[in-house]
């Protein structure tokens, strides 16, 4: 009975962060979806933040695992070389493209919850969220610092965030991909999974391998200026 009570707050936890995201979502509404009561919730989790990291656990860990198993895996073939960027961007991109990409409740659902994660949030989502992918970011900038030792871990960083931004814009597809698709005069299929992952992993590394620019600002000018006579 314990156990069936977990699952049915998860079941319903997960749905509405999904729908409504992490922070609009109340646990009376939880409550009232899973018909259960606040005592069931507080036995189970804790709290809210210990219920929003049960939720990304339970969906996001096994992404998360196999992306590391993919990241071991070629680095083993290396023989104690760093890995290939391309190798190492696709063990972080292709669990994730495979599930988000399927047409199946379980990849949209997943995709609903990773987009809510992208979004600005406190400091209590942060904390609930962090831990599950804090292990595999230190992972992942381990193996591109070794990959790509002209970059700063910074310089990494920024690059990896920007991957991210990419890969979130080929999950949710919509508007945009239609739009290009009629002003290329081509079916982008968007929901090619082999594809969309080959073309992103070409360019995230072309990204991660550029080189590192100088990120100094120009400076301003004054636009109350009058101009010099000629």
């Amino acid at each position: 009975m314990a156990s069936n009570t977990r699952q049915k707050i998860l079941d319903a936890a997960e749905k509405l962060f999904a729908h409504h995201g992490f922070e609009s979502t109340s646990l009376r509404s939880i409550i009232a979806s899973a018909n259960v009561n606040l005592a069931a919730i507080h036995y189970h989790f804790g709290s809210k933040e210990g219920l929003i990291r049960a939720v990304i656990e339970r969906r996001f860990a096994p992404v998360n695992d196999e992306r590391l198993r993919l990241l071991a895996e070629f680095e083993k073939k290396t023989d104690g070389k760093a890995a290939r960027v391309e190798e190492i961007l696709e063990a972080f991109l292709a669990p994730m493209l495979r599930i988000g990409l399927l047409d199946s409740g379980q990849g949209r659902l997943l995709m609903q919850l990773g987009g809510r994660l992208l979004q600005p949030s406190n400091g209590m989502l942060e904390k609930a969220a962090g831990g599950e992918f804090e292990r595999v970011a230190a992972r992942f900038l381990a193996a591109l610092q070794r990959a790509l030792p002209s970059l700063s871990r910074q310089e990494i960083a920024w690059r990896m965030n920007f991957t991210i931004g990419a890969a979130a814009r080929a999950l949710s597809g919509g508007i945009p991909v239609k739009v290009l698709s009629r002003a290329s005069h081509e079916n982008l299929q968007e929901r090619d999974v082999r594809r969309v992952l080959q073309r992103l992993i070409t360019y995230t590394t072309a990204g991660m391998q550029a080189p590192a620019g100088n990120h100094r600002l120009p400076e301003a000018k004054p636009w109350n200026r009058a101009p010099k006579p000629s």
